[in-house]
């Protein structure tokens, strides 16, 4: 779009003008449909007659460009591609404000450039923005005290949620500690109704001495090491006086190096001599040989159809006839001091025995040994 009396430059901002005033914002503000409230009224009016404002000054410079031999060609306005649509109406008050801003500077920079010999075109903009800044004057109030109107609405209806929302918290918080109390209160007095009368224990009398056993005996368990550690602890705390354990007469001392026992066994002989010694107890005598049976009726070991072990039985019954009838008559013991009759030595080789029983002839015949004179 070309004129002879006019630059490209001045044909430029010509078709801009045209543009924002044929499609302009306060027409697209209408066409997008705002959510209207009763108190927008006043402002929908102002910006409606703007509109039509917009609408008249299109139809003078469309007219001024005709007179230059010009075409008016309205371009793709901006707004055209915003999705404004169902807004509120003092938002799109300040969309058209915007606008009016941006188009009276339009207007200055087309008063600036466009050459004077144009006077028709540069009278016709300086009505236009006479008018539209007169209309912007009005408007941008109205639009200002709409939007802090709004703003407040929103704080306000928010204020309203929030306090709704923190009072209906507090509502099932204050419910939900009622519930568990009750709850509470209902399994206490359910357990109160089941629980047996608490009888009140007697006072229990002091002890007037413990026993404390020794925590390093041989043999214990590590169980009741622990627990006779421990009763000495307390009755050193209660100032209790140990009751020492009964020292024996005389105590059977046994050798803890006699083959075949175990060792718990071994442990506790042990132990007893310890005791023994540390009580200042004299060792008892040997213990007494029980008395020797008649000697049974010796029975054939070679008769046929025995099995071995009584094969072996019958040759040891008659050993040990044998060994009872060479054996010398013991000397009688005076009558203030009787004598036990020593007791009867069996062969620890004999046939067929355990090896418990044959560790246990063996220690015989050594303690025989030792108490001979």
């Amino acid at each position: 779009m070309t004129s002879p009396l006019l630059d490209a430059r001045s044909v430029q901002i010509l078709g801009e003008l045209f543009t924002r005033t044929y499609m302009s914002a306060a027409t697209y503000a209408f066409e997008s449909q705002p959510y209207r409230l009763p108190h927008d009224a006043s402002l929908l009016e102002r910006i409606d007659g703007l509109r039509k404002l917009d609408r008249d000054h299109a139809t003078l410079l469309a007219s001024a460009l005709r007179t230059h031999d010009l075409v008016p060609e309205p371009g793709v306005f901006p707004y055209w591609y915003r999705d404004l649509n169902y807004l509120t109406v003092p938002f799109i008050a300040g969309f058209v404000t915007e606008s009016l801003e941006t188009d009276l500077a339009v207007l200055d920079r087309g008063l600036n450039e466009i050459p004077e010999s144009a006077s028709t075109l540069r009278a016709l903009l300086a009505v236009m923005r006479t008018e539209r800044a007169a209309v912007l004057a009005a408007l941008a109030p109205e639009t200002e005290a709409a939007q802090q109107r709004e703003d407040q609405a929103y704080a306000e209806a928010s204020a309203t949620l929030r306090a709704a929302r923190e009072a209906r918290l507090a509502a099932e918080k204050a419910a939900e500690a009622a519930r568990k109390d009750a709850e509470r209160q209902r399994k206490a007095a359910e357990l109160a109704r089941a629980a047996p009368p608490t009888a009140v224990p007697p006072a229990a009398a002091p002890s007037a001495a413990v026993e404390l056993l020794d925590p390093n005996e041989p043999g214990i368990t590590g169980k009741e090491k622990a627990r006779r550690t421990m009763l000495i602890k307390r009755a050193e705390k209660a100032g209790a006086t140990p009751l020492a354990p009964p020292a024996p007469a005389a105590a059977e001392r046994l050798d803890p190096s006699e083959p075949g026992i175990t060792a718990k066994e071994k442990a506790r002989r042990t132990m007893l001599i310890k005791r023994a010694e540390k009580a200042g107890a004299a060792p008892a005598a040997a213990v007494p040989a029980p008395v020797v049976a008649p000697a049974p009726e010796l029975a054939d070991p070679d008769e046929p159809g025995i099995s071995a072990k009584e094969k072996a039985r019958r040759t040891m019954m008659i050993k040990r006839a044998q060994q009872a009838a060479a054996a010398p008559a013991a000397v009688p013991a005076p009558a203030d001091a009787p004598q036990a009759a020593p007791p009867e030595l069996l062969d620890p080789d004999e046939p067929g025995i355990s090896a418990k029983e044959r560790a246990r002839r063996t220690m015989m015949i050594k303690r025989a040994g030792k108490q001979a004179p």
